[in-house]
């Protein structure tokens, strides 16, 4: 009778935001267009929702055995390291070159380089020095071979010797000579011999020494502080893995020192490998760490601090999306013959970066779904999350496909494969966080509605009542109450203006500023040995730059024997061509033909004295040469000359040296091939380094279309799917702002462009896209006055927008002090992409929406077109809406069409509804249809969900709390935890 005593208990939840009436005159045809986008859109998740709710294991099944197929096609795969084929333009001169020399002159050596510094190189205690550590070297043995048996030797006229430069070649490398020496006799040595005593060719001893060098008056040199010393080693497959031991050993003996010197410093051609690709294998455990931060974090960020309400699998199940998508755009790839490169080893970051993000949009829709959609079955609530979540998801992963899909029509092969692996793998990772990943929540969901155990999910609870503390939702209400509103203040609105005004001058004028060079150097740790040569090089021989050569194909030599002249003159004269660094077989056969009065005078009698020559007193040169036959009568297939560009600056530099040697080649017009796989001329100028400044070549220009094609993605498909021109235009210039900061802070950080820095450019617009476009859609979902509407979008999305950006920057923190020039890079692009794209997305964005944003779409005002009430009557005080003993659920239009007060939703008259309430009938209960879903066959889902709320006891009487409750709002204690 107690109860009966009571006085009725009336609370109205009312949720209908301050809005403008929805507008009544006739919209225009994009308005209807925009209008007609966004309903398919909607209608069309909900669909897939509603699939996905009632057939979960049906999808997961799905899901798994579409990505296990396309894995098959990593039967075939293979992984390509040809460095014309993965960074040279196809169409480049260069790729028939290549296959020519590789076919007539393929690569036949390996090396070790030593540079050596003293107080006075040419002295008899530093020389007898490095004679001890020569003799030493070439003592070493590995697997029972010393350097003798795998040197590159070279035929000279005294027989065969093993091809090592240093100043001890002036003598030799006669111990007794060299013991010898004193200072006159070596300074007489170094400025008077012009060949080398062993090989018989050309000999600059301003090659052999550098650092500080003293001359006289007379010009001859006098004292040098550096000189270097190079082993020339035999490129043969069976003899590879002593060959490399062979050089380690010569590397650790180098790094103890030789005596009489001051500095010792060694490169091999190993030491790339070693250094290099060491470092990136050590900094590997690293990010497996920062993948294991990320799942801390995910599973930290979707579920509660209760033993029910975590998601732990979930979590799981989201970075395992990652991979299945991984495996399907691998499989599918190589399945269809798509190259796989280095850089392709980069992409499970970004997959992991949209796919975080993906996962915090749709959880985060689940959170916003409002009292009236907490009150559906299970199936019709994960369709109307993702009519909300899908279009968010979908803007950005369909600006990504897009992007990435016309970027893989650049002419570098590497980015264009990279760009078709990221299109595949963004648009498996779209469908499968649509279906499998939404499959794996509704079960989720289905274990916490039972109250199953997080982790022990056969385990269930009864009676089970979480803690008051993990029911507090900290960043929604910290967007809210704090930030948004902080952010909506006239002054933070003008200072944040100012600020990105600011932010974009100083790095637009950076950007300007960023230069093209690729230097492999960067690659090399600079706590490494091989970096401490390198900079040793660039100290000691600041002159020096790289060894190419002109070669020449089998065309008649003695009717073009002027060209061939001609090509020698030219190519000495070049400014970009180092003194006394050209070796030509031509002009020495020259030189000694007319030394001797030899005049041919037909072509069988010059390939006779050719003959003699080259089996005689050239026989050193015979290497430069491939003749058709041993014997006589012969003629030459090819030939090359060799020489030395000057050192160059910078990549632009570098490429102007090779464009003039080019040119000079080119301009004597020597005859043409005639054939698909060969070069234009038979003559032409070729370096391996050339592959690279191939790729310089067009870099630039590749980078700035690739982004620009990116940009003009990201507005066109924003335009279509967010369907609004000025929302897709403040989203662009988002995207474009990021881009611009993050090339001028690489720029600060001394960045330059190269291969891996444009990558990671372009794979930027991927993620900066999504930190801005969610924010975009969301604001055209959400009505009433502009300031509001910013803050409700920050509200509702910006805790998963927050969350998808910090898990990426989590993923590569651990980098940040790498020793890797690679990984240091990916760090510092995610990280300025991560800063200025949450920036412009939080704050930037909203600030601008709060003054000019457009007005939202039309289905937002017929999501919730009336206010609710809910009214429960108790015992025996009837009201006129509630009749005594009835529950009566429903919803009642304001009679203005307007919350009273022009505020937020909130809870007329707040009470504690944690409560049983008794009563005799439902019969009068009434449950609206919900007005935005799709229209149903029958009575509406909502309204045949009333026999679940009233169901009755055994006693006859209803539980509210038991049934009406938890539908309402899981676990919450106050009726204020309204929809939003």
């Amino acid at each position: 009778m107690a109860d009966a005593a009571q006085p009725p208990t009336h609370f109205t939840i009312d949720d209908t935001p301050s809005r403008t009436p929805i507008p009544q005159k006739k919209p225009s045809c994009l308005k209807r267009a925009s209008n007609g986008i966004i309903w398919a859109l909607e209608s069309t998740f909900y669909k897939i929702g509603l699939f996905v709710g009632e057939h979960p294991w049906i999808t997961i099944v799905f899901c798994l055995t579409t990505c296990g197929l396309c894995g098959l096609g990593l039967k075939t795969f293979k992984q390509t390291e040809e460095q014309v084929a993965l960074w040279v333009p196809q169409s480049s001169r260069i790729v028939n070159e290549k296959k020519w020399v590789d076919r007539h002159f393929p690569s036949e050596t390996r090396y070790v380089t030593m540079i050596v510094t003293g107080r006075d190189v040419l002295t008899q205690p530093f020389l007898n020095s490095l004679l001890d550590f020569y003799t030493k070297c070439n003592n070493i043995s590995v697997g029972g071979r010393q350097y003798p048996d795998i040197c590159y030797s070279v035929r000279t006229a005294t027989g065969y010797h093993c091809r090592v430069t240093s100043l001890l070649e002036l003598w030799s490398y006669n111990e007794t000579v060299i013991r010898s020496l004193t200072r006159g006799k070596i300074l007489q040595a170094v400025n008077t011999i012009k060949k080398s005593p062993v090989y018989g060719t050309d000999f600059d001893v301003s090659n052999m020494i550098g650092g500080t060098v003293h001359r006289g008056q007379g010009g001859d040199i006098e004292d040098a502080t550096a000189t270097q010393i190079t082993w020339v080693i035999r490129k043969d497959d069976e003899i590879l893995e002593a060959v490399k031991a062979w050089e380690l050993e010569v590397i650790n003996l180098a790094r103890q020192g030789i005596v009489q010197t001051l500095e010792v410093y060694v490169y091999a051609s190993r030491s790339f490998d070693d250094e290099g690709y060491g470092a990136i294998n050590k900094d590997t455990n690293l990010l497996s760490a920062g993948f294991s931060i990320v799942f801390v974090f995910v599973m930290l960020s979707l579920g509660k601090f209760n033993m029910v309400e975590q998601r732990i699998y979930l979590s799981l199940i989201g970075l395992f999306s990652v991979g299945l998508a991984i495996l399907f755009a691998y499989g599918l790839a190589t399945a269809f013959d798509v190259i796989y490169g280095p850089i392709q080893s980069i992409m499970p970051f970004l997959l992991l970066g949209i796919g975080v993000d993906d996962m915090f949009v749709i959880v985060e829709a689940w959170k916003n779904l409002t009292l009236e959609e907490q009150l559906l079955p299970l199936p019709q609530r994960v369709a109307v999350m993702m009519k909300h979540a899908g279009v968010s998801v979908t803007v950005t992963s369909i600006t990504d496909i897009v992007a990435f899909g016309i970027g893989a029509s650049t002419v570098i092969p590497a980015l264009s494969a990279f760009c078709i692996y990221a299109a595949l793998g963004i648009l498996a990772l779209y469908v499968l966080q649509s279906t499998f990943f939404v499959a794996c929540l509704s079960l989720d969901q289905k274990r916490r509605e039972s109250h199953r155990n997080a982790c022990i999910c056969c385990y269930k609870h009864k009676d089970y009542q979480p803690n008051a503390c993990s029911q507090r939702s900290f960043m929604p209400k910290f967007m809210e109450k704090y930030y948004g509103r902080a952010l909506m203040k006239l002054p933070v609105k003008i200072l944040v203006i100012v600020t990105t005004l600011g932010l974009l001058g100083v790095f637009m004028w950076r950007f300007i500023l960023l230069r093209q060079d690729f230097d492999l150097v960067n690659y090399i740790p600079n706590d490494s040995y091989a970096f401490a040569f390198v900079k040793a090089k660039e100290k000691y021989f600041p002159d020096e730059g790289i060894d190419t050569a002109v070669y020449f194909g089998g065309f008649n030599y003695y009717e073009h024997s002027q060209s061939l002249d001609a090509a020698y003159k030219f190519v000495s004269e070049s400014q970009y061509t180092q003194n006394g660094t050209v070796t030509s077989w031509f002009q020495v056969f020259q030189d000694w033909r007319r030394r001797n009065g030899m005049v041919p005078t037909s072509e069988a009698e010059f390939y006779n004295l050719m003959y003699t020559f080259l089996t005689g007193p050239g026989v050193q040169l015979a290497r430069y040469v491939k003749m058709n036959s041993t014997l006589p009568p012969i003629s030459i297939e090819a030939s090359y000359m060799t020489l030395r560009h000057t050192l160059q600056p910078d990549s632009s530099d570098e490429i102007a040296a090779m464009e003039n040697l080019r040119s000079i080649i080119d301009d004597i017009r020597f005859p043409q091939y005639s054939g698909a796989d060969l070069p234009k001329y038979q003559a032409f100028a070729y370096s391996r380094n050339y592959l690279t400044y191939e790729t310089n070549k067009v870099l630039l220009s590749e980078l700035y279309r690739n982004l620009g094609l990116a940009g003009g993605c990201v507005l066109l498909v924003t335009l279509l799917l967010i369907a609004n021109i000025w929302t897709s235009v403040l989203v662009f210039t988002c995207v474009v702002f990021t881009l611009i900061d993050v090339a001028g802070a690489l720029e600060l950080w001394g960045v330059t462009i190269d291969t891996a820095s444009s990558v990671l450019l372009i794979l930027s617009v991927g993620i900066a896209v999504d930190y801005s476009a969610h924010i975009g859609h969301t604001f055209m979902t959400v009505h009433g006055d502009r300031n509001y509407r910013s803050i409700l979008t920050l509200k509702t999305i910006g805790p998963a927008v927050f969350n998808g950006g910090f898990s990426t920057f989590l993923a590569f923190v651990l980098l940040a002090n790498s020793s890797s020039y690679g990984f240091a890079l990916f760090f510092r692009v995610f990280m300025t992409v991560v800063i200025f794209g949450l920036f412009h997305g939080l704050v930037y964005l909203p600030v601008i929406l709060s003054w000019v944003g457009p007005q939202p779409y039309e289905s937002s005002y017929r999501t919730e077109d009336s206010t609710n009430h809910i009214t429960v009557a108790q015992g025996d005080n009837p009201t006129p809406d509630c009749p005594n003993g009835h529950v009566q659920m429903g919803i009642e239009r304001h009679p203005t069409g307007r919350h009273p007060t022009g505020r937020h939703p909130t809870v007329r008259h707040p009470v504690q509804i944690g409560l049983t309430t008794h009563v005799t009938s439902c019969t009068d209960v009434y449950i609206p249809k919900l007005d935005y879903s799709p229209p149903s066959r029958g009575r509406s889902k909502l309204s045949q969900y009333h026999d679940r709320i009233c169901d009755r006891t055994t006693d006859g009487q209803s539980n509210l709390r038991g049934q009406l409750w938890p539908k309402l709002s899981p676990h919450a204690t106050q009726a204020e935890n309204s929809h939003l």
